[in-house]
């Protein structure tokens, strides 16, 4: 989670910057009046926006500018430079953005450049209606698009996750370790939704897609028509093909349902084993640490994410760990799982 209580760093661009001092391509940071900003300037054009990205508060000055575009360098989300808008997932909201003008050589930040709103588009050539089978960030993102390009039709989210639409990268985070509450997981508020007149049903399974019709079926039975259809379900999680994978006492991690159940396991627990040892095993090792449990974690390389990241900074990783008190069981793979974990190798967890 970012610190907005942070004191703002850097020049003032409201008392103007040598423009000499910003060469093409670069960035500067500062802030304009109490809000960190950055000065980027593409030739001749230069462009003030707010330095943090919308999604998670990762500072944009590390990202990189390609175009008239700034990337984020955590999660990837995409700015307009020039309106601040979100260009790509994850972010959602726009960057604040300020009119820049140089005069004497000295660049100046101005008023705030107000977002626009978009004209409602012409119902000719548009579906009557869009129905979209998923409610994750993609599901999501997409119904929030459509509204903010002006469609004006009904627009149904249909989702077999039982809370709205979260950001399922936080549930291996913040909200595990216990630093983030649920209001600040989810996506947007019930009313939010209601507002833009996005229909979202909840713990909703589709059971059959009639294209010939143009209609779906849903597990009570329920037969909707579409105009248009996007399917945006997302994957499921590689689930252990083992004795015992099926027990009460282990939990899968993929909707805001599985992170409450682990919550909830987690106050009751005093060690937990994670089967996996990349990102998400990893994220989940942190934040159980973080709740004070002993973490032990199962995988069968030899040095963790070393395919993605490379040995050298696989074992740097492995080594932050392990400084946080995790414990690794690395070429070994589970084989069983009862009151405690077997895998080859006959470790148990005690």
């Amino acid at each position: 989670m970012s610190n907005d209580s942070e004191q703002p760093e850097g020049p003032d661009f409201r008392r103007g910057v040598e423009l000499a001092s910003i060469a093409d391509g670069a960035m500067l940071s500062g802030h304009v009046d109490d809000q960190p900003a950055l000065l980027v300037r593409r030739g001749e054009a230069l462009f003030a926006i707010g330095a943090k990205c919308t999604h998670y508060g990762g500072p944009l000055g590390d990202g990189i500018v390609i175009g008239e575009t700034i990337r984020c360098p955590w999660h990837h989300a995409c700015f307009d430079l020039k309106s601040g808008e979100a260009l790509r997932a994850p972010a959602r909201d726009p960057l604040p953005c300020w009119r820049v003008e140089v005069s004497d050589g000295i660049a100046y930040v101005r008023e705030r450049i107000e977002r626009q709103a978009r004209a409602t588009l012409s119902s000719t050539d548009l579906p009557q209606s869009i129905v979209i089978i998923g409610g994750g960030p993609a599901g999501n993102m997409a119904a929030e698009t459509l509204r903010d390009e002006g469609y004006p039709g009904p627009i149904t989210m249909l989702s077999a996750d039982s809370a709205l639409p979260c950001d399922r990268p936080n549930l291996s985070k913040d909200y595990l370790a216990g630093r983030a509450g649920e209001e600040w997981t989810l996506l947007r508020s019930a009313d939010f939704y209601r507002k833009n007149g996005i229909d979202v049903r909840l713990s909703t399974r589709v059971t059959r897609i009639d294209t010939g019709h143009r209609a779906i079926e849903l597990a009570d039975g329920t037969r909707l028509s579409y105009g248009a259809l996007l399917l945006a379900t997302g994957a499921e999680p590689v689930k252990l093909d083992v004795p015992g994978a099926d027990l009460d006492h282990v939990q899968y991690l993929r909707t805001f349902d599985d992170a409450c159940a682990l919550v909830g396991k987690a106050e009751q627990a005093r060690t937990a084993v994670i089967v996996g040892a990349s990102f998400i095993g990893l994220e989940a090792a942190s934040s159980l640490r973080a709740r004070g449990l002993d973490v032990h974690v199962v995988g069968p390389e030899a040095i963790p994410m070393a395919r993605l990241l490379g040995p050298e900074l696989g074992s740097f990783v492995r080594s932050v760990h392990e400084q946080h008190g995790v414990i690794f069981h690395l070429e070994r793979t589970a084989v069983a799982i009862d009151e405690r974990v077997r895998h080859a190798g006959q470790w148990q967890a005690d």
